[in-house]
């Protein structure tokens, strides 16, 4: 449990990662899932999630799946921007 508690952690910054990076959109359509996740989390730690309740995991590993995805926009970003930069120090 202690790795998904990690992944919570960073996937809870990425829509403020992504805002960042001007995908807004992006970033608002991540928070119901950061919100469902927090709350699986939540309630599996405390009073655990019955047999009724399984739908609550597929909010977490929405979330988990969703952040990946955000995540790796993230790095292209960043690599893209990176590269833009190689190029404009390698014209002057």
């Amino acid at each position: 449990m202690d790795i998904l508690l990690i992944f919570l952690f960073i996937f809870s910054f990425t829509p403020f990662l992504l805002w960042a990076d001007k995908w807004k959109k992006t970033a608002i359509g991540q928070i119901p899932f950061v919100i469902g996740a927090w709350f699986t989390f939540i309630k599996y730690i405390t009073v655990g999630i019955g047999s009724g309740e399984m739908y609550l995991w597929g909010l977490f590993f929405a979330n988990l799946i969703y952040g990946h995805i955000a995540f790796t926009i993230i790095l292209l970003e960043l690599r893209k921007s990176k590269n833009i930069r190689r190029t404009l120090i390698g014209e002057n």
